[in-house]
């Protein structure tokens, strides 16, 4: 990975490509170091709680053969699928999720901008697995292995792949689509390793040559200070839950998709989707009306 980052990072200098900014860079440093001593901190406690809930197990495997591993990879993505939608569509998870998303750069760096609190949590979206018959020690490898993967589909310098490489596996071209603040873009493409899952569920788009992505949050953050980075959403939730009038609304304000609000005053992913696609649809009525009157 760091003989990658060099590179990418060497070419981006040479080839004036602006790919990364020093502050940036260092917040995905710190983000990834902070990340890495919560999962280690925490990682007893998650072998402890998968291997206690493995005792429960459902299926029982004999030899671990090349099925079992097959398996436990298809069940490890879509269990990551599930973990991811989670993050974004659930407001107290996107709030650890969303320092991952705030880098309005898009380089391998980012890939290790993790969500610094999601090993405290993350567990409980693997807890199917060891009810599945999956070992402890095999889920969180296997969880390392799809991260691995992960890694190189976080940069601007490959286009796409091939179309049957396109069409099974997350590439570098899905995952651009994936970090991108505009509109028909947000919330899609939620996969790992395997695209299928969006595609199969509704959350894949395409990326379009007309719309070309613009990195980040609808709101950036403006800022390469790690507290503001990592507690930008949980600030605007502390906010929210001061407010006398939202506060009866306190449930949908933790639980409810990011940018709801009980007054309209904010919008979530899927209404700014549906603002664009109305927006679409008058602007074509429009064009369809001046062509008639010609």
């Amino acid at each position: 990975m760091v003989i990658l980052i060099v590179f990418e990072l060497l070419y981006s200098h040479y080839a004036k490509k602006e790919l990364y900014a020093t502050g940036d860079t260092i917040i995905n440093l710190i983000c990834t170091s902070w990340n890495f001593l919560n999962d280690l901190l925490f990682r007893v406690v998650t072998l402890f709680i998968l291997t206690c809930a493995g005792t429960f197990s459902i299926v029982h495997f004999g030899e671990k053969g090349i099925i079992y591993w097959v398996l436990l990879f298809l069940a490890e993505d879509i269990a990551y699928y599930v973990l991811h939608c989670a993050d974004h569509y659930i407001r107290i998870f996107w709030a650890s999720h969303v320092t991952h998303h705030s880098s309005e750069k898009f380089n391998l760096t980012v890939a290790i901008r993790s969500s610094v609190f999601q090993p405290y949590y993350r567990f409980i979206f693997y807890l199917p697995l060891a009810l599945l018959g999956f070992e402890a020690l095999d889920i969180v490898f296997m969880y390392a292995a799809c991260q691995v993967y992960g890694f190189w589909v976080h940069t601007e310098t490959i286009g796409k792949m091939p179309a049957w490489f396109e069409y099974i596996f997350v590439t570098p071209s899905h995952h651009r689509v994936h970090h991108g603040s505009n509109a028909i873009y947000l919330d899609k493409n939620m996969g790992m390793a395997l695209i299928i899952w969006d595609r199969i569920f509704g959350t894949f788009q395409e990326e379009l040559k007309e719309e070309p992505v613009k990195f980040g949050l609808t709101t950036n953050v403006k800022s390469y200070h790690p507290i503001k980075v990592v507690f930008f959403e949980w600030k605007q939730i502390i906010s929210d839950l001061k407010d006398t009038e939202k506060r009866k609304y306190a449930f949908k304000y933790l639980f409810g998709p990011p940018g709801w609000s009980h007054d309209g005053s904010r919008k979530t992913s899927t209404e700014l989707r549906a603002e664009l696609k109305n927006n679409l649809d008058k602007s074509h009525a429009s064009v369809v009306e001046y062509s008639v009157d010609v």
